[in-house]
């Protein structure tokens, strides 16, 4: 016999526990009361912290309504099928694992299952008149299994692992719904719960509205608790909820009052307009990084690159998104930064025409190329100047520049200050001598830098030098007409008076007409204005469109442009290793002239002799 009394209360158990020797069930503890004990609390019995580790055996007592176990080591719900009265069961602080053993408790209103081990709700399918469920304090990773439970009012799941909060459809009675203390991110459904009067979120994981939502659309939520999210750290977190639910009446225990309401409408109008531009600016810069990622593709396919071999492009900072936000299509791009005009795709050179497309034309004193083919930007040359007024340089990154007389088309800008070609996608820039190339094909420029780096008199020297012949070269090869068609009109005028045109004489022999193509180069190289190029280097072309007739053609133009880069780069070459050796030499040559000078001096009447008799003897 076990006697239990409660302080306060009058009342006593006394209960006789005894194990059973059946076959079928040996070891399970037997609880019986004597008739007394049973007439006096006829429908509860209290069980709680007996050390039980099973459900014992409760011989007649089929007409309980109330059972407690609580604060015991109990595994397994068991033993309670007889109990079809049963509406109150607890069974608090013990070491359940599963629910089970309560398909026959179809009266069951309430059941306490808190501070157990349970790792999923299950085995709830005939108990639809269930009012309370408390499963706080387990290991409840997923809501399931609740949606036929059309009479619970209550239900407590704070203390479990949850992540997510949905799945509450059918679920058409319940007021109160208590979730502190999970790992919550999201909730769902929770306006299709036409009762729902508390809601305590209190210490998850939501980080702003949008996780929860579903809450502005809730016509019966009075009372909200989110204290301890992130959420509720941003300075408006207040005023977007208050807003947000217009039945709310209590948040974070606190009263809400009507000047809150109305401050908070104009906070959260504010803080719309806010995202809204901050949504336009996401938006933007989506469009950004995939017109350009399409425009490096494109380029790609143009010159038979494998973008698995490509150098990765860090474009706008992009990582490899997925483009949601109807893009697709676009290959170009065209934006403005300070005095910087950048466009990105062949397709982006359209918008040089059209005056709504660069804002502030007159600020724009840089141009940046990427992803262009340099042949398709060379048709727009001419029109930069009159365009872009205050331009002042050119950078051009992954235009397929592969061939030193490609650079001869950016005479036609007329004026720069400097010019860079970026090394990935430009060929050219692995030749050595390209910067010299340019610095002299554009020396009536007075370029300041190539590829940001300064310019010295020393390289503009070097240039002449290095590549002065080949103008020459190619001018010799030019006839008279088309030597004058290298020259401003003004220039011809001035040079076709200094001797006779060729409609004044129509029968003239060929000396005559080259010494008059002499005479007119003279003139021009003479009289050539400070700041223009003179005619040897503005023979120096190139045309992006024009094209052999033949392949015959095509191989001798090949062959005598290879022959001629070969001649000049070998007498480059030459003349550069002599200066080198005579630099090594120089001083002591130098120092050995001074000494033979300084000896013929100190011995002046024998110098003399000697050399009168070296003229006497030849």
């Amino acid at each position: 016999m076990i006697g239990q009394s409660r302080p306060g209360c009058s009342m006593i158990y006394f209960l006789t526990l005894k194990l059973s020797e059946s076959p079928s069930a040996p070891g399970v503890p037997i609880v019986y009361r004597l008739p007394e004990e049973k007439a006096a609390n006829p429908d509860r019995l209290n069980l709680d912290r007996r050390r039980l580790t099973i459900c014992p055996i409760l011989e007649g007592e089929e007409n309980l309504r109330l059972l407690n176990f609580q604060h015991n080591s109990i595994a397994r719900i068991q033993h309670l099928s007889s109990l079809r009265r049963l509406i109150f069961l607890d069974l608090y602080d013990n070491r359940i694992e599963e629910i089970s053993g309560l398909s026959t408790l179809s009266s069951l209103r309430v059941l306490m299952l808190g501070k157990n081990r349970i790792s999923k709700i299950e085995n709830l399918n005939n108990l639809l008149k269930l009012d309370v469920l408390d499963l706080h304090g387990n290991q409840i990773k997923e809501l399931e299994n609740l949606n036929h439970l059309s009479e619970l009012r209550v239900l407590n799941l704070a203390g479990n692992q949850l992540t997510k909060a949905c799945n509450f459809l059918g679920l058409a009675s319940l007021t109160e719904l208590n979730l502190r203390r999970n790992k919550i991110q999201y909730v769902g459904e929770l306006d299709h719960l036409p009762k729902l009067l508390r809601l305590f979120l209190s210490y998850n994981d939501v980080r702003s509205f949008e996780s929860i939502r579903c809450l502005g659309g809730s016509q019966s939520l009075q009372e909200l608790a989110l204290d301890g999210n992130p959420f509720t750290a941003e300075a408006s977190y207040k005023q977007i909820v208050i807003d947000q639910m217009q039945c709310l009446r209590q948040l974070d225990l606190k009263k809400v009052t009507d000047d809150e309401r109305r401050m908070a409408s104009i906070v959260v109008r504010k803080e719309q307009e806010k995202k809204k531009e901050c949504s336009k600016a996401q938006a933007m810069k989506e469009r950004r990084r995939v017109a350009i990622q399409n425009a490096e593709k494109r380029w790609q396919e143009d010159n038979n690159i494998n973008p698995a071999t490509a150098p990765v492009q860090n474009n706008c900072n992009s990582d490899n998104h997925t483009v949601s936000l109807g893009f697709e299509s676009l290959s170009h791009y065209t934006e403005v930064e300070t005095d910087t005009l950048r466009l990105y795709g062949a397709a982006a050179l359209d918008g040089l025409d059209k005056n709504n497309t660069v804002s502030n034309v007159a600020a724009i004193s840089h141009i940046y190329f990427k992803f262009i083919p340099y042949d398709s930007i060379v048709p727009h040359f001419p029109k930069l100047r009159v365009r872009f007024p205050a331009l002042q340089g050119l950078t051009f990154s992954f235009s397929s520049i592969s061939s030193l007389k490609q650079l001869n088309s950016l005479t036609s800008v007329r004026r720069l200050d400097f010019i860079t070609l970026s090394p990935e996608g430009n060929p050219v820039t692995n030749f050595s001598l390209w910067k010299f190339y340019l610095l002299y094909r554009l020396s009536h420029f007075n370029l300041r830098k190539i590829n940001e780096v300064e310019v010295s008199m020393t390289d503009t020297v070097l240039a002449e030098q290095l590549f002065s012949d080949l103008g020459n070269v190619t001018l010799q090869h030019f006839d008279l007409s088309r030597i004058l068609g290298l020259l401003p009109d003004v220039r011809r005028k001035q040079i076709l008076g200094h001797c006779d045109t060729l409609e004044q004489k129509k029968n003239v022999s060929a000396k005559q007409t080259e010494d008059r193509r002499k005479l007119i180069i003279a003139a021009e190289q003479k009289n050539r204005p400070i700041g223009t190029e003179s005619v040897n280097v503005a023979a120096l072309v190139y045309n992006s469109t024009s094209r052999p007739k033949s392949a015959k053609a095509s191989d001798k133009v090949s062959l005598a442009t290879s022959q001629i880069l070969d001649e000049i780069v070998a007498s480059a070459i030459s003349r550069q290793n002599k200066l080198t050796a005579l630099e090594k030499v120089w001083n002591s040559v130098l120092r050995d002239t001074v000494r033979s000078a300084t000896n013929d001096f100190a011995c002046v009447s024998s110098t003399v002799d000697k050399a009168l008799s070296q003229i006497q003897d030849t």
